[in-house]
């Protein structure tokens, strides 16, 4: 019996590393890649086009409508979608501010293969929470 495919959007503004982040999921088995979007607001429209990944992996920092404003609004929107932030900053009063909002997981932009591969395997196990697990590498 196959593992069913974790369906992902990448969101960042920048697009070297979303390329990337986009090339390294493709690597990954059973993970694809539907879109990548260039901020929370791109992102939006994307879902509320009907298309609807598993998991977003998104940057916290972005112009337009940021990563905590996104989880906000998904949080309401599409709660069974589970998000993903990547960021620089590692202090614990944003990490726990991400979690409070809904964020299903939290990354450093300096983690390794493995650690985003499993960051999206958490993501994508857990139920669309009220308060989810905040799964921090």
């Amino acid at each position: 019996m196959s593992t069913p495919t974790i369906r992902l959007a990448v969101v960042d503004d920048h697009i070297l590393f979303r390329k990337g982040l986009r090339a390294l999921i493709s690597g990954f088995p059973d993970m694809e890649v539907l879109f990548e979007a260039g901020d929370g607001q791109e992102l939006l429209e994307h879902l509320d086009q009907g298309i609807r990944p598993d998991v977003v992996l998104m940057d916290l920092q972005m112009p337009t409508l940021d990563g905590l404003q996104t989880v906000r609004l998904m949080r309401a929107q599409y709660p069974q979608v589970r998000v993903v932030i990547i960021s620089m900053h590692d202090e614990p009063e944003l990490i726990d501010s991400l979690h409070a909002e809904g964020a299903h997981g939290y990354l450093l932009k300096n983690a390794n293969p493995e650690e985003v591969r499993g960051a999206i395997l958490a993501a994508a196990e857990q139920a669309a929470p009220t308060r989810p697990k905040l799964a921090v590498l």
